[in-house]
């Protein structure tokens, strides 16, 4: 078993996405993660998603996705007792992390000063929307924001279409990544230096990150970045989306070698004139030209033919498949990047997934079902040596849950 973080402790006042993916992830690597929930209904994504069998349990399959393998507890954090628990639980832990907006964990005493006061090697770790300083750190956001904000959305889309969010929340999930990543980092240096560490990732901050090659190239030469649709980046001629007789095909015959290797490929089943395209220049300065020969030939022939035969001349090409169609492929099922769990609430199995890579060959799986709502709150309490008789008194003071 690849438990790397096994006698790691995190406390988890996170909600919604991008904190508790980066938990999750530390989850998953062996973490002993508690996740502070509210009073009320929790994490709100518990009664988010499609599934209203598991909304009504407070497991919606929006919280499946990334609360696996973590306990939970339920704490009044607006009381004085509340934060005292979570202080109990930062002394032996080694790695906090919020996504609160900038300034509201100091407010209810779970600031960086407080927790470090008790905590002399704590990892504390802040994710939001725009860091923790700067004229936007006060503000929240939600990924489509931060997609339009930062600029990506300006590369997306075509003139005529107009900027076109990306379907998944794929900042989010990348600010989650991000975080694990730097915890991750900081615990190694915590064992170096015995200091504590103060983390801030922001989803702006990872969003422009994503696009490190578009930023770089403006701040250097003044390039301005346009919409490209569904063209490659390289501006190759001979690369991006072309019809075919069934679905659309993306194609990368970016360098020489790909090209000649296209041609190659197309001259079994036509008759293609490479040596009229042999100059990149030429190709470049006839890019419409080029193109429509090749539209021509595509069209001719299924999606599912041309990616086959331009992948075995080594030219990458796939065609566009939805999501059902891209799970049915024997390469999802090889990678094993989803595994089945049972939640006993429902009595029924549900998909869940675990970590984007493999370790010794072998993929790295959620054993352990998301927590129903405060599901752990009296064994965690009893941990820190609090007595039974205690811990009753709290839930009449409706302190816990």
């Amino acid at each position: 078993m690849f438990k790397p973080l096994d006698s790691t402790k995190v406390i988890d006042l996170t909600s919604v996405l991008a904190g508790p993916y980066c938990t999750y992830q530390l989850a998953l690597l062996g973490a002993d993660v508690i996740k502070i929930e509210n009073m009320a209904q929790g994490d709100w994504t518990r009664v988010g998603g499609k599934d209203n069998n598991l909304n009504t349990q407070y497991m919606g399959s929006s919280y499946l996705v990334q609360n696996s393998n973590k306990k939970s507890i339920q704490i009044n954090l607006k009381s004085k007792k509340g934060q005292n628990i979570v202080y109990e639980l930062i002394k032996s832990a080694n790695v906090f992390v919020e996504n609160m907006r900038p300034g509201k964990a100091d407010k209810i005493g779970l600031g960086w000063d407080n927790l470090t006061k008790l905590n002399k090697q704590l990892i504390y770790c802040s994710i939001s929307a725009f860091g923790q300083d700067g004229p936007f750190s006060k503000r929240g956001a939600y990924d489509h924001v931060v997609q339009g904000m930062s600029g990506i959305m300006s590369t997306t889309g075509t003139k005529e279409s107009g900027p076109t969010k990306v379907g998944a929340p794929f900042i989010d999930y990348s600010t989650g990544l991000n975080a694990a990543f730097a915890i991750s980092s900081a615990l190694h240096e915590v064992k170096k230096n015995k200091k504590p560490i103060r983390l801030d990732v922001s989803m702006l901050d990872t969003s422009f990150l994503l696009m490190a090659n578009m930023v770089t190239e403006h701040l250097n030469s003044g390039w301005i970045p346009s919409a490209m649709g569904n063209e490659a980046q390289s501006g190759s001629p001979s690369s991006g989306l072309f019809e075919t007789k069934t679905s659309p095909l993306l194609l990368a015959a970016n360098n020489e070698i790909q090209f000649n290797l296209l041609c190659d490929a197309l001259n079994t089943i036509t008759i293609f004139n490479k040596n009229k395209w042999i100059d990149s220049e030429y190709r470049k300065s006839n890019k419409e030209e080029l193109r429509s020969e090749l539209q021509h030939v595509f069209q001719m022939q299924t999606a599912e033919f041309l990616e086959t035969l331009l992948n075995e001349y080594g030219v990458p090409a796939g065609k566009i498949r939805s999501l059902p169609e891209a799970l049915k492929e024997d390469q999802f099922k090889y990678r094993e990047l989803w595994n089945t769990i049972h939640l006993e609430s429902i009595n029924k199995d549900y998909k869940v997934p675990g970590i984007g890579f493999k370790v010794n060959q072998s993929s790295i799986k959620a054993d352990k079902a998301p927590p129903k709502l405060g599901e752990n709150t009296k064994k965690v309490l009893q941990a820190i040596n609090f007595s039974e008789e205690k811990i009753e008194e709290l839930i009449k003071e409706n302190i816990i849950r």
